[in-house]
């Protein structure tokens, strides 16, 4: 696979993470559910205060590590 196909099935891979991330967050308090990174590292380092008891918090907080992790390469 050449770097240019790797690198466009990454960004796949993350724009699917996020939606996925944005449907979960919709629910979640104090958390502006647009995926963008700011938002994603605030979740990853606050979210568990208001959110941790609802349902989808843990998928939610992998798919925030996993697109913080792909991003910060």
């Amino acid at each position: 696979m050449k770097k240019s196909q790797a690198i466009e099935y990454n960004i796949f891979e993350i724009l699917n993470l996020r939606s996925e991330w944005e449907d979960l967050a919709r629910s979640f308090a104090d958390i502006d559910n647009n995926g963008t990174i700011q938002n994603l590292q605030y979740f990853k380092d606050n979210g568990f205060r208001k959110n941790r008891f609802r349902p989808g918090y843990e998928r939610a907080m992998e798919i925030a590590i996993e697109i913080l992790a792909k991003v910060n390469r």
